[in-house]
């Protein structure tokens, strides 16, 4: 990715982050604009490039060895993407609980 100033390669990521925050943004204008203003609009006017480095690591780690997305997410401990791991597992236990049982319904 170039440099918005200047000479050499990219040292931060503050570019990055406007950059994809303003693609956020713009988006949900544009949906507004088109009078798409419904659960999907409202979920990504609140979208920041933190949800996305997050939702990504989730992904990752479901199809990836451990030791590359930390290495790849730039953790220093294990740990850290550990808790990716645990967040999907409270996710799948939390829906698990409103799924119907149809343990009774035949008695």
């Amino acid at each position: 990715m170039p440099k918005l100033r200047g000479k050499g390669p990219v040292t931060d990521s503050r570019g990055v982050r406007r950059m994809v925050q303003g693609c956020f943004d713009k988006a949900y204008s544009r949906m507004k604009s088109d009078g798409m203003e419904d659960l999907d609009a409202a979920k990504l006017k609140e979208a920041t490039v933190h949800w996305l480095r997050h939702t990504g690591i989730s992904e990752d780690v479901q199809n990836r060895p451990r030791e590359h997305v930390r290495d790849d997410a730039g953790h220093s401990s294990m740990a850290t993407t550990d808790r990716y791991i645990e967040s999907n597992q409270r996710e799948r236990h939390a829906t698990g609980r409103e799924k119907p049982s149809r343990l009774f319904e035949e008695w």
